[in-house]
């Protein structure tokens, strides 16, 4: 990011329930206007993490800084309505006895500083933006799930909170709608230049959304970086695995290439000539074709619309992903040739983190 204007610090934050951590002593910041994506699988401390920064939840330990106003530390403990926070969860959480109207402004009317975004003029210049407008009459019951999400994101904005929490915003929506939905919304943000925390547990969402990729598992931050670095540069193979689909070969390291049981690649290592490595590799680094004599057989297969993603069993018994066009139809049992072609240097792993 280019400002370096902090809306939100996380210094050592750490909390436990008896013996149990949930949160391993986490730092991290984010900038004005950036869109961090927050990931994890279940149970990796994402839900408590964002509720140790609304002030939902009471950290053991650690700092929480909201542009340049401490909410929480040792001796602080700002309440949650007083953290100028915006939350748009999942379940939309409008008021269903109010309109449209009325649900967006509530937070206006209980603000006593009437803060308005600046950029957005009024209430109808905020409506018309989240494409609402021609349903500010109507009550939530009256809405689809996805016009309601978008009367949960014009409440959360029109008080212009300092920060924008987003608690899995769309996993309630039906997946084509939720894909345009999510471009809607990334849109709003960048034009309004909210700070935001997407909080989410789809990899490919996470990659779209955010400028920054927080990847956290079992309380602990696995790797916070861009959205190509995250998914091209994983730092171990957790990462690797969780974010797009990954395989790992064995391989012995020689100038800067590496033999395997597919073939040799170049890779990219500061691992010594004659060391063993683990290279990792996407579907679309590993091509097949059919034939009578090959090196391995297709297991199983998904339909992709455009492509397959074909698990192939190598002779020596090891799976292996590959990603081929719809038109390259193999059924399960055919024996295919595996080669790997991925057109660029590979990552290298040893004992699960990259070298």
């Amino acid at each position: 990011m280019k400002n370096n204007i902090k809306d939100l610090t996380v210094n050592n934050l750490s909390l436990n329930f008896g013996s149990n951590t949930i949160i391993d002593n986490i730092s991290f910041e984010l900038e004005k206007s950036e869109i961090l994506a927050l990931v994890g699988p279940s149970g990796s401390g994402k839900t408590s993490l964002i509720r140790c920064i609304t002030g939902l939840e009471d950290p053991d330990k650690g700092q929480v800084i909201i542009s340049d106003s401490t909410v929480f530390s040792d001796t602080i403990n700002i309440p949650i309505e007083k953290r100028d926070i915006g939350i748009v969860f999942q379940d939309f959480a409008l008021f269903p006895h109010m309109t449209v109207t009325e649900n967006i402004s509530y937070g206006i009317k209980n603000d006593k500083d009437s803060k308005t975004l600046s950029q957005v003029s009024s209430l109808t210049d905020l409506m018309l933006m989240c494409g609402i407008y021609h349903l500010r009459d109507r009550y939530p019951d009256e809405l689809s799930g996805g016009e309601q999400q978008r009367v949960a994101l014009a409440r959360s904005l029109a008080p212009k909170p300092k920060i924008l929490l987003m608690d899995e915003p769309f996993s309630n929506l039906d997946p084509g709608f939720r894909m345009q939905l999510r471009m809607e919304v990334r849109r709003i943000l960048k034009y309004l230049n909210i700070t935001c925390l997407f909080v989410t547990h789809d990899q490919q969402e996470a990659l779209y959304m955010g400028d920054r990729i927080l990847v956290l598992n079992e309380g602990k931050i696995q790797q916070i970086d861009s959205n190509t670095n995250v998914f091209q540069n994983p730092q171990n193979e957790f990462v690797a695995e969780f974010i797009g689909l990954a395989d790992f070969l064995d391989g012995k390291v020689l100038n800067n290439h590496a033999e395997t049981e597919i073939g040799k690649v170049e890779i990219k290592t500061k691992a010594k000539n004659g060391e063993s490595v683990n290279i990792m590799i996407r579907p679309d680094d590993v091509h097949i074709n059919k034939t009578k004599k090959g090196n391995g057989f297709v297991v199983s297969r998904e339909y992709r619309g455009m492509y397959y993603i074909y698990n192939i069993k190598l002779n020596s018994g090891k799976l292996v992903k590959s990603l081929s066009s719809h038109i390259n139809d193999y059924n399960v049992g055919t024996k295919v040739d595996v080669e790997l072609k991925p057109g660029h240097p590979l990552i290298c792993f040893k004992d699960k983190v990259i070298i």
